[in-house]
């Protein structure tokens, strides 16, 4: 963290003001990011070579409770063509059944086409990517969990 004092002169009257400036490293946020176990899994995950039409779950998450709920943000892409989509994930899992929401889709989206579904299995829930896009994708995600 770095202060600036500046100082400026106003018919004459001296104003002082204080600029401050602060960086804060997001690369690696010791809140979201996770080697395994507790508390989500995996965290940022990474999947490559994902052919056309192969279910392929891209992440997972256990999390034991009656409701929980967890966002993820998911990077699909393809490299070789410089093709790419962004979105968003809101899923509510209240004990065996779950419900979302994908929004926030940018990019490429018309190019590459894909489904999202979930499974869930006791206190695992998975995320299934289906491609319907002809080269070979890559998918990102970043989760976060809460449980209520």
């Amino acid at each position: 963290m770095t202060d600036t004092r500046i100082k400026v002169t106003v018919g004459h009257q001296p104003i002082r003001v204080t600029v401050r400036d602060e960086i804060l490293n997001f690369s690696s946020p010791l809140v979201l990011q996770s080697t395994g176990g507790w508390p989500f899994g995996e965290n940022p995950r990474r999947v490559s070579g994902i052919a056309r039409s192969i279910p392929t779950v891209v992440d997972q998450v256990a999390m034991p409770g009656q409701f929980r709920l967890v966002k993820w943000l998911l990077a699909i892409t393809d490299d070789t063509n410089g093709l790419g989509v962004g979105s968003e994930i809101n899923a509510f899992i209240k004990g065996g059944e779950i419900a979302f929401t994908e929004y926030a889709i940018t990019g490429d989206a018309e190019t590459i086409g894909y489904e999202i579904a979930f499974v869930v299995a006791g206190d695992e829930v998975r995320m299934v990517f289906t491609s319907f896009y002809d080269g070979l994708l890559e998918v990102n995600t970043m989760k976060i969990g809460v449980l209520a």
